[in-house]
Order: structure tokens, then sequence, then C-alpha cells
């Protein structure tokens, strides 16, 4: 079966097995033996849309002229192999977030793909934009790749301890992936666990440098026709480092290690050691009752209020109490109603527990942390994971301007 992997894929013009399987995470065999059955390319064609039938035609070399029909017969008439590569691509496109596809397309492509590719004046065709982008450069499939994992993650934001002279060297600069995997590899050898990070990208994202790197995080098996594969579950670790190295978001299933190899990459390059703290930004008590009543209120039509909870209600015994609707309507009236016939419950901060608001079609959780030894002092967190990457700036900017609140993400990273 390997070998008659590989010959498809030499026989299509495809990048190799280790493009698919290790840098983009897809599994081959699958989807090439289906491939290989006959009729199957024929129904695949028949699914593809008008726009994708369009980038297809104009990437294979098929005459685009005609009705849709009239191209997809042209494309059956015009043998298999040269539609394998689409038929990848295809699969790799599954589950990609279409944000990161269109921020991406749109740095890549020319307009006129851009619009053959277009839905509406704000939707594309997610296949037909990543037909397109492989055709341009089939490397680039590995950048949407790392950049979707962007758009689905929370961040924690942290800063770093103390003061650090910048070297005249730029942080840019610095990030070679020789240097990178040289200091990942001395990490690995003080870790002792046998686990090896493995350094995968560069990317250069909004004046940001994100690192990213694969880790085995825990053991784990897959289930193979032969019997159970024992491994590791991978880890994808991004470092987003911003301000010269002076702030990093980090996105991990670990806790430590994530923190560990930041700290080690900006002590390589200030030249001394260095650690990172999780941000912290205070919001006055009073700030935030003035919040909360304004969107309790309906002050705020862009933040609806849509969930409370409290943990020590007015109730008999103060069990913890959530006000919610599942439909994502405001809640204030239900909340007006209940503080009328039972007792407040937005009154004393400390109480609230967490409250969501609704914002840009989705449910976002924001949660008063207070500040240890400090009166009426709180750390604001949200769900960041919730929102997309282009929608968390807009986000925290609104609360900051419009409100006065700095908002952070609920995610924090701790060495151990």
């Amino acid at each position: 079966m390997t070998q008659d992997i590989k010959r498809a894929l030499e026989e299509s013009g495809a990048p190799a097995r280790e493009f698919w399987e290790n840098d983009l995470e897809m599994a081959l065999e699958h989807v090439l033996v289906r491939s290989s059955q006959d009729g199957f390319i024929d129904e695949w064609i028949g699914r593809r849309t008008g726009r994708q039938i369009s980038v297809l035609c104009e990437n294979i070399g098929v005459d685009g002229t005609g009705s849709v029909r009239r191209k997809k017969d042209a494309l059956r008439s015009f043998g298999n192999s040269a539609l394998i590569p689409y038929l990848l691509v295809d699969q790799f496109a599954k589950y990609k977030s279409k944000v990161a596809t269109v921020d991406f397309a749109t740095g890549v492509l020319t307009e006129e793909v851009l619009e053959i590719c277009r839905i509406n004046e704000e939707d594309f065709d997610k296949t037909a934009l990543l037909f397109s982008i492989y055709h341009r450069q089939s490397s680039y499939l590995r950048l949407v790749f790392h950049l979707d994992k962007i758009h689905k993650t929370g961040f924690a934001r942290m800063i770093l301890k103390g003061k650090a002279r910048r070297p005249k060297e730029t942080f840019q600069e610095f990030l070679k992936p020789k240097t990178v995997k040289s200091i990942l590899a001395s990490f690995d050898k003080a870790k002792g666990d046998g686990r090896i990070s493995e350094f995968k990208d560069v990317v250069v994202y909004d004046n940001h440098y994100l690192v990213f790197i694969r880790r085995a995080e825990r053991p784990d098996l897959i289930l193979r026709a032969s019997g159970v594969v024992h491994g590791y579950r991978p880890e994808w670790i991004i470092l987003d480092f911003a301000d010269g190295a002076k702030r990093v978001n980090i996105s991990s299933v670990s806790v430590s290690v994530p923190l560990e190899i930041a700290n080690r990459l900006a002590s390589g390059y200030f030249g001394k050691s260095c650690e990172y703290e999780n941000e912290s930004q205070v919001t006055y008590a009073k700030q935030l009752e003035r919040f909360i009543g304004k969107i309790k209120d309906g002050e705020t039509a862009e933040l609806p209020l849509v969930e409370v909870v409290v943990s020590n209600s007015p109730l008999d015994g103060s069990p913890k109490m959530k006000i919610t609707d599942p439909d994502s309507n405001p809640i204030g009236n239900a909340i007006r109603h209940f503080e009328k016939a039972v007792g407040g419950i937005l009154s004393d901060i400390e109480n609230i527990e967490s409250i969501k608001v609704h914002y840009k079609k989705k449910r976002i959780s924001l949660i008063f942390e207070k500040v240890e030894d400090a009166n009426g002092e709180y750390v604001v967190r949200y769900s960041d994971h919730r929102l997309n990457a282009l929608e968390r700036r807009p986000f925290e900017d609104y609360l900051r301007k419009i409100h006065g609140i700095p908002v952070l993400s609920t995610e924090k990273r701790f060495k151990r």
C-alpha cells in the first residue's frame, strides 16, 4: 500500500506523503483507496460547486467555457490523476476555519481569482479558495494549517518580568530555525522525559511572531486493522511574541512546558535569564457595577446580557444560581423581576461568578477575578477562544474604550 500511495502521488504531481501526513496531519490511505474505486471521482466531481469547478478547470487546463454541467463532463474526460491533489485538498478543507482561509487567501491570490471564489460581497467558497491556494503554491497549505489554529484557541496573555534591554538583533532575526531548534533540543535534554519538541514554523501575523511547535503531550493509542498502535497524543504549542518579545501569548494544552520554552527563547534573545508572568490589569468594583447596570438595562445594544451566575443568591440557603436564555435573548427584564420579587443579585460584584454577553452571534463569558489582598479590585477575563483572531481585538477595544474595562483571556500558564 505504501508503494501504491507513493505512485499515486508521483503520477498526479502532488507533494510527497510526508507533506500530507506529517505537515498537514492528514491520513492518505483511506482517501486514496476510495479514489481508486470505480465511479468515485465522477461522483466527487458531481458534488463540486460551480465555483470549485471553475477553479479546477482553470488550474488543470480544461476548457472552462459553457455551463457547469459541460465543465464537469470536461473534467471527467480529462483523467483522474490530475484531480488527485484536489481530492486531497478537499479532504484538508474539512474543519478548517473559513476565516483563516479567507484571511490568507486575500493576501496571496489575485483579485480575479478571488472573484471566481466569491459567493457574495461578504462570503467565499472555502474549498475553491483552497484549490486556488494549492495551485499557487502547495506549501501554502502548511501556513493555512498553522493559521487555522490561532482562530480556534484561547491564548494566555503574558508579560516579561522585570526589565530587559533589547539587543541590536531584532527578534525576527533571532528566530532563525537553527536557533529555535537548538533551544528546543536543549530544553528537551533538560526536561529528560524522552519527548521531542519539534519546531514547525515561524509565521509573521499582524506584526506578531508566532512560533509553532509540536510536542508529544501524553500517551495515547490508535486502532488500526492490524491492531493497536501505541504512541503519544500530539500537542500544538503556539507562542505568539509581540513588542520585541516583551510579551507572549501562549496557546497549548499543557500548562508549564510552553511557558518554560517561551522563557528559554526570551533568555536566548535578551542574553539573560528571563521569565514571563500572567498579565494582570485592574478594574475597580465601581466600574464593573456601572457596566453591569448598563448591560442589564439594555443601554449597550452591542453586548446584550444573556446569562448571570451568582455564587451567593438571596434564596434560602444562599445557593448558586444561574439565570440564562439559551436563545441569547436579553435577560435584563428577568433579572429586574427577580430582584423585585426576591432580592438583589448584581449589587455585590464579589458574588457574581460570571456573566455572558452576546457578541458576533456568540456567547462570551466574562469572569471577575478578585485581586488578592486588594479591596474592590478585579481582573476581568473572557473566553477568547469563542471568538476568532479577527474578532478578539475589536471586542477588547470596545470594552476598554467604551466602558474603561481592560479584558484578558481566561487562559493562564504557570511553571511547576
